[in-house]
């Protein structure tokens, strides 16, 4: 560090801050005790970022390659260019794929307040009155119990 700082003094120049690549850095979890939900919500979100990631500097990956294959014209780099097409899309599959997982492990969660799942066989012991008031007809032209 202190070696750093002389040629920087020798030169003249201002330090360079250090650049981290969104793809090595991952979130650390501040509270150990965090819930299964938390951390499936979490990762879900990390995979799905890093999926991004890859997809969209993978696009500009590409077009530096077939650049490279159209100047070089040789086969192999024709070759690389289509093996990483072949590698982008499964990437793209794979973003895809992570949806589905998700809605497959939401579906499998149990109702929660103020769902209510299908329910079978339900019975109303009332008058047709009271239920017509608890549909929420309350026409009084139309009367039931005549």
């Amino acid at each position: 560090m202190k070696n750093l700082e002389n040629l920087h003094d020798l030169f003249d120049i201002d330090p360079v801050m250090e650049q981290t690549n969104a793809l090595t850095t991952a979130p650390v979890a501040s509270n150990l005790n965090s819930n299964k939900e938390t951390d499936q919500e979490e990762d879900y979100q990390l995979a799905r970022n890093t999926l991004r990631t890859l997809i969209i500097q993978g696009g500009d990956t590409l077009e530096n390659l077939i650049e490279l294959s159209k100047n070089s014209e040789t086969p192999r780099h024709y070759e690389v260019a289509g093996q990483f097409i072949k590698t982008l899309s499964d990437v793209s599959k794979d973003l895809l794929a992570l949806q589905k997982q998700v809605k497959e492990l939401d579906k499998d969660k149990p109702a929660g307040h103020g769902h209510i799942g299908t329910q079978n066989n339900v019975v109303f012991a009332g008058s047709t009155a009271e239920l017509m008031k608890l549909l929420g007809n309350k026409n009084d032209s139309i009367s039931i119990d005549q």
